[in-house]
């Protein structure tokens, strides 16, 4: 699975131009804007639908109720939020995890997926250690859900990430910064189906 995930540095239009030319290459669209308001939110899942992105394939970060108007593909929450703020729907509910504990935890409140990170140094976190294969391989074997790799992922990367028990990867500005983020998604995309070797 290949998640990307808006960076929060971006305009609406620049995020919206390259999030519709990516589209294609990607499994799950996560809108992480904290700054944006819900009428923005509901515009940007229009525009998109609009454009030819499956509402079923978009994850807001928070919003749950939105979520369940919408009929989106999922929410994504923050450790520290209980999944039981989430509404009962059958969208999938995920969490950004940063420990095995908190991982356990989760799987028993509800948790479809987990995100762990960050696998490798990355400038978003700028001088915090990175937690690691080693940590990914412990976490992902110590519950049944499935555990995306974050944090650091680059298409060369991904088959350590595979190996070590991701179900996937998520990438924020590999793509969205990149000098092409559709040959960035591509990359990432080849990289995944065939298992992250070259």
């Amino acid at each position: 699975m290949l998640h990307v995930i808006s960076t929060g540095r971006q305009s609406f239009w620049k995020w919206l131009d390259i999030t519709v030319r990516i589209h294609e290459e990607v499994d799950y669209v996560h809108v992480r804007e904290k700054t944006w308001s819900e009428a923005q939110l509901q515009e940007a899942v229009h525009r998109l639908e609009a454009e030819g992105v499956p509402r079923t394939r978009i994850i807001l970060n928070n919003h749950p109720e939105l979520v369940s108007h919408m009929k989106l593909g999922g929410v994504h929450f923050p450790e520290t939020i209980p999944l039981s703020k989430a509404p009962s729907f059958s969208a999938w509910k995920g969490c950004s995890i940063h420990s095995e504990d908190a991982a356990v935890r989760k799987e028993r409140e509800g948790a479809d997926y987990l995100f762990f990170g960050h696998i490798f140094e990355t400038d978003s976190k700028a001088g915090q250690p990175a937690r690691g294969l080693h940590a990914l391989r412990q976490l992902a074997s110590a519950v049944s859900i499935p555990v995306t790799a974050i944090g650091g992922i680059t298409p060369e990367n991904t088959r350590r990430c595979l190996e070590n028990g991701a179900s996937g990867v998520a990438v924020m500005s590999g793509i969205y910064e990149a000098p092409d983020p559709k040959a960035a998604a591509k990359a990432y995309r080849d990289a995944l189906r065939k298992g992250g070797r070259p």
